[in-house]
């Protein structure tokens, strides 16, 4: 594992791709120049970058269903908020040895277990400049999209059904902020105290200081960032 990516889900990371963002890099690294065979997926805006810079593959809510991982990822949110047992490495490893890059729910949900099992790993904590537009975002996105899913009995709705449980008690617009600063706190926090390096990075900033935080060079002026903060048709 080289970089795991413990920002909430609409922190400015979120976009569509239906093509490669660079028709004559759709299969290679901008930095390794080694073949890259997921650069056209639907990923987090930053997951993308990270592809571009040679790290791949990135794991990414969308791994999960597409690796049949459900069963697993409700398993770890249960470990951790009904039986005070938190996977560990050994058993993040089931879901994550193949991968060198990590994003986005449900991997964000576990911070100080997955500083503690990646010693490794850069740490990237994605943020919003204002925790309320990070709320609103959530609002008008995800929320809605969760309330109104027509497969109640689908794998995928069954764990994100647990983390709404567990993590704001199924009532978003009341503890959704509240869980907003908790969770960047900890964080925070998780990565002070094992003296990790961390990154903070919101929406806007482009290649600069991901590359220099990660220790490649800058991008050329002719590879755009991926774009951001197109969720599945939402504004």
């Amino acid at each position: 594992m080289k970089v795991i990516v413990l920002g909430l889900p609409r922190t400015g990371t979120q976009c569509r791709l239906s093509t490669p963002l660079l028709p004559h890099l759709e299969t290679t690294s901008i930095i390794t120049r080694e073949p890259v065979t997921d650069i056209g997926s639907p990923l987090s805006a930053l997951a993308e970058a990270l592809i571009h810079l040679g790290i791949s593959p990135v794991y990414h809510v969308r791994e999960v269903g597409k690796n049949q991982h459900t069963p697993l990822r409700t398993e770890a949110i249960g470990a951790m908020f009904e039986v005070d047992s938190p996977w560990g490495r050994e058993e993040f490893d089931k879901i994550l040895d193949e991968y060198e890059g990590l994003a986005d729910y449900p991997a964000a949900i576990f911070p100080e277990e997955l500083i503690e099992a990646y010693p490794e790993a850069a740490v990237i904590l994605t943020v919003r400049d204002d925790g309320q537009k990070w709320h609103d975002s959530m609002m008008s996105t995800l929320i809605p999209a969760h309330a109104q899913h027509n497969h109640r009995s689908s794998q995928m709705y069954l764990l994100a059904d647990k983390y709404h449980q567990h993590c704001w008690s199924n009532e978003f617009s009341q503890h959704g902020l509240a869980l907003y600063r908790r969770h960047n706190k900890a964080v925070r926090d998780a990565a002070s105290r094992r003296g990790r390096k961390l990154l903070e990075y919101g929406p806007g900033l482009g290649w600069a200081p991901l590359c220099e935080f990660l220790g490649f060079p800058i991008p050329t002026t002719d590879v755009p960032y991926p774009r951001a903060d197109d969720w599945l048709g939402y504004n």
